[in-house]
């Protein structure tokens, strides 16, 4: 093996130790605190909402909402909770066309990133939420592969 290869894993496997900041366990919501807040990202057609706000030490309470700009309908309106229990974080999303709220368990998260995945859900699969900068967060909505979509929002106040 190269000396560069080496050095690599080795890098790699310090990145997700316990405990590191890139790789940290997913029990507390203190963890993922950058999520809180108001959110917005928009395109020609749709201005997209989501907030989040503390209501206790383990719940975090969201709303999540499409506006078309054409007509200033609002739809696709998603409440939205994030907990810890069973010691891990849980995203719950409750959304017009399924009945049941679904769930989605964090599988990984940092000061950075935090990434939900329920497997058995047609879709989505897996949310991937990414703070790139304070005021910028990157969701990734995805099955897990190749099918999805990715919203760029920026905090507002």
């Amino acid at each position: 093996m190269k000396r560069g290869s080496v050095v690599s894993a080795y890098a790699l496997c310090v990145m997700l130790a316990p405990g590191n900041a890139f790789a940290q366990t997913c029990d507390s919501l203190a963890t993922i605190h950058w999520m809180l807040g108001m959110w917005q990202a928009e395109n020609d057609q749709v201005l997209t909402r989501e907030s989040w706000n503390q209501v206790s030490p383990s719940t975090y309470e969201g709303r999540g909402d499409v506006t078309r700009k054409a007509s200033g309908e609002e739809h696709d309106i998603e409440t939205l909770r994030l907990v810890e229990m069973s010691g891990g974080i849980y995203f719950i999303a409750k959304v017009s066309h399924n009945e049941l709220p679904v769930a989605f368990r964090a599988v990984s998260c940092s000061d950075e990133a935090a990434v939900f995945e329920n497997p058995e859900h047609d879709f989505p699969k897996q949310l991937a939420y990414t703070r790139t900068a304070v005021d910028r967060l990157v969701v990734e909505v995805s099955d897990g592969a190749s099918r999805g979509f990715t919203l760029e929002f920026t905090r507002q106040q």
